[in-house]
């Protein structure tokens, strides 16, 4: 005889999400480069 012990534990999901983390962190990016403290981007 086996028995399965099933633990299901609930994924843990963040209050953002990595799509909203991107647009944040481009966002961001695009401020600084605005305001003169990046100078550079090499594309």
């Amino acid at each position: 005889m086996t028995s399965q012990v099933k633990s299901e534990q609930p994924q843990k999901r963040s209050a953002i999400s990595v799509d909203a983390w991107a647009v944040t962190l481009a966002l961001l990016a695009a401020l600084l480069v605005r305001a003169g403290v990046i100078k550079h981007v090499p594309w």
